[in-house]
């Protein structure tokens, strides 16, 4: 599912019909609703349409209107900060971050930020915009860690253990037979033996337990596999089977759990936050090691990655879709027996904003985003989408 494939030249994206149950028993139906939701327009432009700023021609008043506070003191970057939490800070609507942000061109790298760093409004022209100051490091002094898009200790595990595989490449996999003693379950420490025989220069794996199913939200269609990570096997002895010391075990390593690759660390510590520079419309299809729902810094796995253009960094609204339900109260007829029967349309209501998530990792067919505000609890099934000028989480 290790994908290399670049932006298509064209996205195919079609719109979603709600199934939900009628009234008093009464099915209802997409045909002949009112308001009904129209397919998503692959066609219209993302707010930005072109990846990096917003919209490329706010006016100086528009500028001014993103600023909760143009005469906001000096904030000073504390560790732990991310650049959407600074964004939030001092903006109404933190998607306008690359539009707004000036690079000043007296400090090397401008877009990196560090902890102690203080961060301004300045006004450039007629336009008040948010910089960094000139910071007051000692030439050979080393700098703190630079701040991330995401807090990377709650997206790690993501990034460098967990996967998506397909069926086949599951299949394929070199599997834990059974430890020294021959049982079925093993732990940090164990000696366990593996077939088939481990071959090649690799001598370290990733030992992983086959997860859900990843569908399509609309199609149905598989996807992949979630790759869940339990442990790390060691190498000792090649042979069939092959020798192996099993450490660092996060969950009971179990007979029959496969043996990957270990993935480097999947993410660039320099990605910015940015709206996609195409329409994207993706489901939740995951809510990794959660059992309902998910809210502020949870991840969630949606079914869109590089063939419909999402790149790490990727800021997406995440909508509840609106309920398809009957209008109880158009249409009454009264029957001469004086018994009610309901004739309304059904009418399909508005999808509504709840939260907004970032993508860090991205597969082939699938990603995995950060929650990183959420005014509602998210589900599997609501809309994850590129946002449109006007849109404010």
């Amino acid at each position: 599912m290790r994908s290399t494939k670049g932006l298509p030249l064209a996205l195919a994206l079609a719109g979603l019909v709600p199934l939900t149950s009628g009234l008093q028993g009464c099915a209802l139906t997409a045909e002949d609703t009112v308001n009904s939701r129209p397919a998503y327009n692959a066609d219209a432009l993302p707010m930005g349409a072109k990846r990096g700023p917003v919209k490329r021609s706010l006016s100086a008043a528009e500028t001014r209107e993103q600023f909760r506070d143009v005469a906001a003191e000096d904030y000073v970057v504390q560790p732990g900060d991310t650049l959407w939490s600074i964004a939030n800070h001092f903006l109404k609507t933190p998607y306008y971050w690359p539009e707004i942000w000036y690079a000043n061109p007296q400090i090397e790298n401008p877009h990196r930020i560090y902890p102690g760093d203080h961060i301004s409004v300045v006004m450039v022209g007629d336009r008040p915009r948010l910089a960094v100051g000139l910071r007051p490091h000692i030439r050979y002094e080393s700098l703190p860690p630079a701040v991330s898009a995401v807090p990377l200790e709650l997206v790690r595990p993501f990034l460098s253990y967990d996967q998506v595989l397909s069926a086949e490449d599951f299949a394929s996999a070199p599997y834990l037979l059974a430890n020294r003693e021959g049982s079925i379950h093993a732990s940090s420490g164990d000696v366990g033996y593996v077939r088939p025989a481990l071959e090649g220069d690799q001598n370290l794996f990733a030992v992983v337990e086959k997860g859900k199913p990843l569908v399509d939200g609309r199609s149905g269609e598989l996807l992949g596999y979630r790759a869940i990570f339990k442990g790390e096997a060691h190498l000792e002895e090649t042979g069939d089977p092959s020798t192996v010391v099993l450490k660092n075990s996060v969950r009971e390593i179990n007979a029959g759990d496969r043996l990957v690759e270990m993935t480097a660390e999947a993410f660039n510590q320099d990605v910015v936050p940015q709206i996609p520079a195409f329409p994207i419309d993706a489901r939740i299809i995951l809510l990794p090691d959660a059992i309902t729902q998910v809210g502020n810094n949870h991840v969630i796995v949606i079914d869109r990655g590089e063939r419909a253009g999402v790149t790490p960094g990727d800021l997406l609204q995440i909508s509840k879709r609106g309920k398809l339900i009957q209008d109880r109260f158009a249409g009454r007829e009264t029957s001469e027996s004086g018994q009610e029967s309901l004739n309304g349309p059904t009418v399909q209501l508005p999808d509504h904003a709840i939260g907004t998530a970032m993508a860090f990792r991205v597969y082939d067919r699938v990603s995995y985003a950060l929650v990183i505000k959420a005014t509602q609890p998210i589900h599997a099934g609501d809309l994850a989408r590129t946002p449109v000028e006007g849109d404010s989480l």
